[in-house]
Order: structure tokens, then sequence, then C-alpha cells
């Protein structure tokens, strides 16, 4: 089979983007903002230097994995690792496949259905249109009824009895765990756990666990990651196999959480290859506090003029629908505030004039110098 070459069309990744620095009007600098952070909560060791350079490949990622899902057959040099066992025993034994994001996350699906893996795909509402033509555009009716591919509708009420009668006729259930579904309707919460990741704590959605114990099948985790030169991998890490003796919920928080121990390894490495930091902010913890940075003290004895730098680190600003937000980046929390400040803030991070201290308390800004919005430039 020839192997389709992926193309990603020139200027297909980022806008409003130059000398390596976001301008508080480009159509990314909101995004950009949220995952920093996201970025500052949950890897306080990432420098925010490398903030922008992640945030940037992430999008690339997004894009690269976007064009993935229209090539045929499997990359050449497609890794795939399994962990303690092989892909005959997930033929042998169909239960939840269980993933992310992450990497080319695309290629799972792909390598399945290439290796003759019958599953049905999880998938949310508002997405069933475009996977179904995304199928139907890479196999044809012959092929889908051998496979067995199929869609269920997370959100759908009687999804829980769909995935059931599937696993029963031998297939397995693919399942995006950081996705914005779950089986059933959700907006209760019952269906969220409260695990930890990384530095903070994410409110994770428990369906694969919970199908798991209540079918008696194994949860088969994979992470796809992206090796040296965007190569795609495939790491199938041991099953989970459902325990009977342990409550439902027990064994839900621990099979949810070393799913997501798989996943912090590859994210600690390489954040970008994760796109669910683009909303991660929604599903958010905050257990461990990060400390805001403080204004060095100046050591030139009667200087006068008390420059001050906006602090990016910490803050942030935007404008939606006409209003206007100082953004505090510890814990999400936005302020309103009025276009005149916002106009001043802007001109503090771009430094496009000498803001001091002085200047800042005689126009009614010396709120940003106490709360540290700003910082004093030593």
């Amino acid at each position: 089979m020839v192997k389709d070459k992926l193309i990603i069309p020139a200027g297909f990744f980022t806008s409003g983007h130059e000398n390596n620095r976001f301008a508080p009007i480009s159509s990314l600098w909101y995004k950009f903002q949220v995952v920093s952070a996201s970025f500052h909560n949950f890897l306080p060791s990432l420098e925010y230097r490398e903030h922008e350079p992640n945030f940037i490949r992430l999008l690339e990622n997004q894009k690269r994995t976007y064009a993935e899902q229209y090539i045929s057959g499997l990359p050449d040099k497609l890794k795939v690792r399994f962990h303690g066992y092989t892909l005959q025993d997930i033929k042998d034994r169909p239960g939840i496949i269980c993933t992310f994001h992450s990497g080319s996350f695309r290629m799972i699906g792909h390598y399945l259905a290439e290796n003759g893996i019958s599953f049905v795909l999880l998938v949310s509402k508002d997405g069933l249109q475009r996977e179904d033509e995304l199928a139907s555009r890479k196999y044809d009716e012959r092929q889908r009824q051998m496979l067995g591919l199929d869609l269920i509708d997370a959100n759908d009420s009687n999804s829980l009895f769909r995935i059931t009668r599937e696993l029963r006729k031998g297939k397995s259930i693919l399942i995006y765990a950081d996705g914005n579904t779950g089986t059933g309707d959700e907006r209760s919460g019952h269906n969220l756990l409260s695990i930890p990741f990384l530095n903070q704590q994410i409110r994770a959605r428990a369906g694969a666990a919970f199908i798991s114990h209540l079918t008696s099948v194994p949860i088969y985790p994979v992470i796809s990651t992206r090796q040296w030169k965007y190569v795609p991998c495939l790491d199938f890490f041991r099953p989970i196999l459902p325990d009977k003796k342990l409550n439902r919920q027990v064994f839900a928080e621990q099979a949810i959480s070393r799913i997501y121990k798989y996943l912090e390894k590859a994210v600690e490495k390489k954040p970008w290859q994760w796109e669910a930091w683009l909303y991660l902010h929604e599903h958010a913890g905050i257990t461990n506090p990060i400390p805001e940075q403080e204004s060095l003290p100046i050591r030139a004895e009667g200087k006068k003029k008390r420059q001050v730098r906006f602090n990016e680190q910490d803050y942030s600003f935007f404008s939606v629908y006409g209003k206007y937000f100082l953004f505090r980046k510890s814990n999400y929390q936005c302020f309103e505030i009025e276009r005149w400040l916002y106009q001043r803030l802007i001109g503090i991070y771009m430094q496009d004039y000498a803001y001091t201290v002085a200047m800042l308390k005689r126009n009614r800004m010396g709120s940003l110098v106490t709360n540290r919005v700003v910082l004093e430039i030593q």
C-alpha cells in the first residue's frame, strides 16, 4: 500500500505572532495566556521563557494531528511498543482502550483498524458527524462492517447500554479520557473524579473505569507521543484488570490515577504534545498555589525613576465582547477593569513608555504595584 505523505499547508499554524512575543491584539493572545496559566500551575519547573515555545509547538502538533486524520495506511516509521503483552491479547480479550489527545493520537484508531481490531469509538455528539465522515472516507462499507467500526454518542442517555452490547459482541471501546465527554448526562458531575496530576489536581472522567468494573473487561492504557523528527509512537501499557473485590468508586480512582500517571511522564518531557492544555483550566483544581514574584529591592539610593514592567509570569489581561479583564494565572481568576486601565496595561506590557511607580500612583494605578501586577525594574 502506498503511504500518503503528510502535507501541512504553509501558514496553517499561527497568526499574530512576531519576534517571539505575542501582542495583546493577536488572535492567539487569550489562548496563550490560559495555556501559560496551566503551565504555571501544573508545571512550575517549566521556566516562563519556555511557555511560548511550547505553546507554538502545541499548535503545530494540533495541526499536524488534524492532517493525519486523512492519511491512508500507517506511516513507515510508526513505532508501537507493547509492555508485557501483545496485540493478540486485545483480539482475544476485547476491552476499554483508554487514551488521551496527545502526540499523534489519531494513529491509535488507524493502527487498530489496520490490524483487524474491531472497535467502537466513544465520541461527543458534536463530533459524531465529523468522525463518521472520516471513517467513511477511509474505509468502504464492507471494511467498516468487517472491522465493526461504529460510533457511540458519549452524551446519549443510552450510551452505557450500547457500550455493553458492543463489548458482548467482541468489540473493544476506544475512549479519550481527557475529552469533554462521558457516558450519559454528566452535568451533575457524578462521573468525575478528583485525582492528582502533576503539581495540582484535576477533575477527570471516570467512565472508562466504571465500564470496566461493570462489564468485567480490562482497560488497555495507550499513550501516543512523538519521537525525534515527529516520528509517532504508541505505547500500550499493561492492562488494568477489574477487581470485583474493590468498591467501584475505589477501583475507578485507582485505575484513572494510574492511567494519568502514564500521561504525566509524557507531558513532563514534552508539554507541547498534549492538546488538552488548551482546556485544562476548565478541569483544574488548585491545591498547591504557586507564590507570585516579588520586586527586587532597589539598591541605588536616591534613585528617582523607579521604572516598572508588567508581571507577565503571574498576570495577564484581555478583552472579550467589549469587556476588559485582568487575569491572575495562579487561580485563573478574572477581574473586570475599565477600558482606560486595559490600555495602560498594554502600554506597560509593550514597554512603549518608561512607566514609573510615581506615575502609576499619580494616575490611580498604585494598586498595580502593591498587588504585584507590575514589578519594579532592578
